[in-house]
């Protein structure tokens, strides 16, 4: 009787874990396709835009397996997001300034 020969199956190299800067650059190349200069020529607008892909990336996050990778990553988009929430108070605080300063004048 013939025996029947298993596929040899894909292995994969040894784990290694990603670093936050590698993190980070994943993030950043999976948002730069999502926003565009042309849809949002204004900073403010482009911030909006970044809050609304952080948040549905937040979302599809939650539908990742849990793993250690899944954690960093989580982490490190929280971080992005904490981030973009203080560049958009500093604008908002300076747009602020800025008006009520021409309106002084």
């Amino acid at each position: 009787m013939f025996k029947m020969s298993k596929k040899a199956e894909p292995r994969r190299g040894p784990f290694r874990r990603l670093s936050d800067s590698e993190i980070l650059l994943f993030v950043t190349q999976t948002l730069h396709p999502r926003a565009s200069d042309q849809e949002t020529p204004d900073f403010s607008a482009k911030l909006q835009t970044l809050t609304d892909i952080l948040e549905r990336q937040e979302i599809d996050l939650l539908n990742w397996p849990d793993s250690p990778s899944k954690d960093r990553f989580y982490a490190s988009h929280l971080r992005a997001k904490r981030l973009v929430a203080e560049l958009a108070e500093i604008f908002s605080s300076a747009a602020s300034d800025a008006a009520a300063s021409s309106g002084a004048g």
